[in-house]
């Protein structure tokens, strides 16, 4: 397996950290070549989170042929910016526009597949509403949709206020830890990670539940073919969000599948193999 990082300068010259993992048999370049991979899966990540997170992915896929792509979002991991803020949401949908378009740059003749996870699955599934004709489908697991976090009203109140007077304001992201996995040792690794952190901001807030709405009215009338996995447990985002909109959505565009007993890092959870087996199913289908 082959290891690649990198970085790029956003319009805004915010730095963004990149990774890839590719089979063995890809070239020692970014050239294209006839070592076509079976697809590009790229990763996003969730909140306080970053893409060196999917280590499990990583080894279930790669050796069975795929090209792994990653990034840190602005804000979290290895990237620059205010720790668990965005000015605007659309700057995340930017930056994973550009780095799907180096994917592809890399691969031209390879199906292209978003992976994206919890807030990461609010930007997947923007990009895909915004760039239907330039992936192959999109696969979303832990779908924020539906915080399982209810504010009362005047919480909402407090937070559109604070997002206009102090938008970059760091406050506890209030998601508990216990709920990412039931296996300790990943509640251990999130905790002595360096690089993952538990924080937000008001405009990241409000941001993001602007987006749920745009989401949430697309359903109708979405165009891209979607896989949702959740975690039948999940404390963080509720399942419920995934399943109205696939509910709505055109018959056959988006499959939901659900893991009883299972928490919000589906990934990371020990019955993980029957995930990865699903997804993978899923992908053939897409392109064969």
């Amino acid at each position: 397996m082959q290891h690649r990082e990198g970085h790029f300068t956003t319009p805004d010259g915010t730095d963004i950290y990149t990774q890839a993992w590719l089979p063995d048999d890809a070239p020692s370049s970014d050239a294209p070549s006839n070592g076509v991979p079976q697809a590009i899966m790229l990763i996003v990540h969730g909140l306080g989170d970053h893409s060196g997170r999917y280590g499990n992915y990583v080894d279930y896929f790669v050796p069975r042929g795929y090209a792994l792509y990653g990034f840190d979002t602005r804000g979290h991991g290895r990237s620059s910016g205010v720790r668990g803020h965005v000015d605007r949401f659309d700057r995340y949908v930017e930056d994973l526009e550009r780095r799907a378009a180096e994917a592809r740059s890399d691969w031209p003749h390879a199906p292209l597949f978003v992976l994206a996870h919890s807030l990461g699955s609010l930007m997947g599934l923007s990009y895909a509403r915004q760039h239907l004709d330039q992936l192959t489908g999109l696969i979303v697991t832990g779908t924020a949709l539906k915080d399982a976090l209810q504010l009362p009203v005047w919480k909402r109140q407090l937070a559109t206020a604070l997002s206009r007077v102090m938008p970059s304001l760091k406050m506890n992201n209030g998601i508990a830890l216990s709920g990412l996995s039931h296996d300790p040792a990943v509640i251990a690794a999130y905790q002595a990670d360096p690089v993952t952190h538990t924080w937000g901001t008001p405009r990241l807030a409000t941001e993001a539940e602007v987006v749920r709405a745009q989401v949430r009215q697309s359903a109708p009338t979405w165009r891209v073919p979607t896989l949702m996995l959740h975690g039948g447990s999940d404390p963080i985002c509720l399942k419920e969000g995934a399943r109205q909109f696939a509910a709505q959505a055109p018959a056959g565009m988006v499959e939901y599948r659900e893991y009883a007993g299972l928490y919000h890092e589906i990934h990371n959870e020990p019955e993980r193999e029957q995930v990865f087996r699903d997804s993978e199913a899923w992908l053939h289908n897409r392109w064969r």
